[in-house]
């Protein structure tokens, strides 16, 4: 268990053990008991920490010592495939100070507000591959209908992250491609909301 990276994680999005431990119902005891190595992560609290760390599963997993390679190896493709992620800056500082500057005028310098990237074009949307998304966290159980959200899709064989327009109780697809255009239903474990779209911008 690398407990240290865990409260790195926690650090940088903001949350506490308290509302990791919310998300299943429990008390925050055991989310201490998790990290201090004395209970084993499950695949359920896998999906509560990898959620609210805004990480792959297959990385809570693989920290948490829960899982060898093999098993991490067949839940990252998920995520390889995935209609956004994260953004990590290049290289090139002039990109990064950019993004920084434009994510900070819509109120992104706040934790739990971060700046993710699209991997594939969602024109029905307006969204083109490359585009940037500012994702509030803190608003991943208030969305309404219409929002565009970021959300994950948990299966047998790993997870996605796909960005949807919220139809409560569903999620709907903004791309053109046939094989996005199944509905899921939001349904708390298998379907999750990780944070609602508040700004998106093109560079």
């Amino acid at each position: 268990m690398d407990d240290k990276w865990f409260k790195s994680q926690q650090k940088r999005v903001g949350i506490t053990a308290d509302q990791i431990a919310d998300r299943l119902g429990r008390d925050r005891s055991v989310v201490s008991k998790i990290l201090s190595g004395k209970q084993r992560m499950t695949l359920e609290w896998g999906k509560a920490f990898a959620e609210a760390l805004q990480v792959p599963l297959a990385t809570v997993l693989e920290k948490a010592g829960a899982a060898d390679m093999n098993v991490t190896q067949t839940l990252t493709p998920g995520f390889s495939e995935s209609d956004a992620m994260p953004w990590t800056p290049g290289p090139g500082m002039a990109e990064k100070a950019k993004a920084q500057s434009i994510a900070a005028s819509f109120g992104g310098e706040r934790p739990g507000i971060d700046v993710w990237q699209v991997k594939k074009s969602m024109i029905l949307g307006g969204l083109l591959q490359g585009d940037f998304l500012l994702v509030d966290t803190h608003q991943a159980e208030r969305t309404r209908a219409g929002d565009m959200v970021v959300a994950q899709i948990y299966t047998r064989t790993g997870a996605t992250t796909v960005v949807r327009r919220h139809e409560p109780p569903v999620l709907i697809s903004a791309s053109a491609d046939p094989e996005d255009q199944r509905v899921h239903v939001v349904d708390g474990q298998n379907v999750l909301i990780r944070g609602k779209v508040i700004a998106s911008w093109r560079m």
